[in-house]
């Protein structure tokens, strides 16, 4: 292949098992192998959302209404999920356990990862309610909106669906690639970096919330962490969809900058007028508070901790 060097040498890190019988990735291509993932996403991307274009009823240009989010969610990012893997399977020929994607205890893992994203979001927005951050405009609105609980589990299924499609880039190709060939250290905080710097045009960049893209970065350690720790890509998935989801959908907050347009299912909360932007995170959303950022640092000084990573022998 022409990603990988001739002569088969020792790999230097493999966070979630074993590369496979060939060659590690050329040492340029693993230098730049978050370019070659970003250019394969966003080209997908693009065929994607010109296919939506030609359909009836979708505009991509409000991308808060929920049919447009839905196809965003589920088409856009669904091809691009499998465009990555189809890369790393047969253009880089190396097996998808080397990047997370493992049988073993999937299931569970998953699940467990939701449950971890959901309670780390409850703990994070509810802080900022106690500190005097939002208002209550409404308890469970969607439980009064015709067709608001179907379109709610739809976009719970979408959010899955675009929060596994980052790992799958982010902690899942970039890091196990660069992983390879640097190793684990550079290759962490290179992927979250990047994961940071993919965000920096959400508002504008005109209008860049620096306490968000510093948790960005802290949430892209955080999930490196996770992932490797766990030796599988399962439970990040799991956490990134639950918290997306639940922020937008359970809150009815903004998420990363963009606003759903659907009844909130749990407490509809809005910022309160002349609370500071580094307590709710301003338009940005929670994730621009340094709430966040304190509960991001936990969780990475707990996945920080003294203690092996769980091995799995096959995929």
């Amino acid at each position: 292949m022409a990603v990988t060097e001739k002569t088969p040498r020792r790999i230097k890190a493999q966070p979630y098992g074993d590369y496979g019988p060939h060659p590690r990735l050329h040492p340029v291509y693993a230098a730049l192998v978050w370019v070659v993932a970003v250019l394969v996403m966003g080209s997908v991307q693009v065929l994607s959302s010109i296919l939506g274009m030609a359909l009836p009823g979708i505009d991509l240009q409000e991308p808060s209404m929920p049919t447009n989010l839905l196809y965003m969610l589920v088409v856009i990012f669904g091809f691009s999920a499998l465009a990555m893997v189809l890369w790393v399977r047969f253009v880089e020929n190396r097996p998808l356990a080397s990047m997370g994607l493992r049988r073993q205890k999937a299931l569970g893992r998953f699940v467990r990862g939701l449950v971890v994203g959901l309670v780390f979001n409850a703990i994070a927005v509810f802080t900022i309610f106690a500190l005097g951050g939002y208002d209550i405009a409404a308890l469970a609105p969607a439980l009064h909106a015709p067709g608001a609980l179907l379109m709610i589990a739809l976009l719970f299924a979408g959010f899955i669906v675009q929060g596994s499609t980052e790992e799958i880039m982010m902690r899942g190709w970039v890091l196990s690639a660069m992983a390879a060939r640097w190793g684990l250290v550079v290759a962490i905080i290179v992927n979250s970096t990047i994961f940071a710097a993919l965000h920096l045009g959400n508002e504008g960049l005109d209008h860049v919330n620096w306490i968000a893209m510093a948790n960005i970065v802290l949430v892209g350690l955080f999930l490196s962490l996770y992932a490797v720790r766990e030796g599988s890509l399962l439970g990040v998935c799991g956490f990134h969809g639950a918290w997306n989801w639940l922020l937008g959908l359970g809150f009815g907050l903004d998420v990363s900058g963009s606003t759903v347009d659907v009844p909130a299912l749990i407490v509809d909360f809005d910022n309160k007028a002349g609370a500071a932007d580094w307590l709710t995170g301003s338009s940005f959303g929670p994730e621009g508070s340094l709430v966040v950022s304190i509960v991001l640092f936990l969780g990475v000084l707990w996945f920080l901790r003294p203690g092996k990573k769980k091995e799995e022998k096959s995929a």
